[in-house]
């Protein structure tokens, strides 16, 4: 992040004067010299992506008390700036589900041979790294998996192998889809990696929509179904869930 952007989303995204905009820049220059004083270790505030953080200072006797004298200035400009803190991990998030959905489909257009699930080992992997995006974690995924499970698949749904909508330009198969049947922001409840072929479906986009928008009335007998069939391979990757809390999962 940098002061600059700062200033441009300001502009963009409120409807502050030019003056207040420069005001509340300052405020941020002048409270990222303090940030010793207020317990924390970063040497501008343009390094900090953790709205938490901005709220410890908020929070700080020191900072209320230049606040006060301020007339609560330097509390206007950091809610503003928690803000564009927001902004900017959306921005960040949206930018790794692209990254993963380009490296997906550069995968399949380099498969060439066919992969059947004798030739997937299901073991338990250790859990994967993870970035901390607007205060969640992002757990990273490996896109060959998922091409992987897709592959063994025969490009076909495995909710319905008669699914068949279009064919793909990647690799002129079948158009499906890869999906982690226990989603990924579950992983922290489990001793072991989600993010294995076992726990990874082809479905085809409409049963992959349904998973993610329909009722749960809608999704229960493609859940059942699938986890049916993987929950074998899911204990073989250290991954034990009942389907009653499978199910939890899919409830919001």
């Amino acid at each position: 992040m940098r002061k600059s952007s700062f200033i441009k989303w300001l502009n963009s995204n409120t409807t502050l004067s030019s003056y207040s905009i420069g005001r509340y820049a300052g405020a941020i220059d002048t409270l990222s010299i303090e940030l010793g004083g207020y317990g924390i270790t970063e040497t501008s505030l343009y390094n900090i992506n953790d709205i938490e953080v901005i709220d410890t200072i908020i929070k700080n006797a020191k900072f209320q008390e230049k606040n006060s004298k301020g007339n609560r200035m330097y509390s206007a400009a950091l809610n503003h700036f928690k803000n564009y803190i927001r902004y900017v991990n959306n921005q960040e998030f949206k930018s790794e589900l692209i990254k993963e959905k380009i490296e997906f489909e550069g995968y399949l257009e380099q498969v060439k041979t066919r992969l059947v699930k004798s030739d997937i080992i299901d073991k338990a992997h250790e859990k994967p790294k993870h970035k901390k995006i607007n205060m969640q974690k992002v757990w990273e995924r490996n896109p060959k998996y998922a091409v992987e499970a897709v592959v063994a698949a025969n490009y076909l749904c495995e909710v319905d192998n008669e699914h068949k909508y279009f064919v793909s330009k990647f690799n002129h198969q079948n158009y499906v889809e890869a999906h982690h049947l226990i989603p990924m922001k579950y992983q922290d409840q489990f001793n072991y990696s989600l993010d294995v072929h076992a726990n990874i479906v082809s479905i085809c986009l409409v049963c992959h929509k349904k998973l993610h928008y329909g009722l749960f009335e809608d999704k229960r007998d493609i859940l059942r179904m699938l986890f049916n069939s993987r929950v074998e391979r899911l204990e073989n990757s250290g991954i034990c869930i009942s389907l009653e809390e499978l199910y939890n999962y899919y409830m919001n």
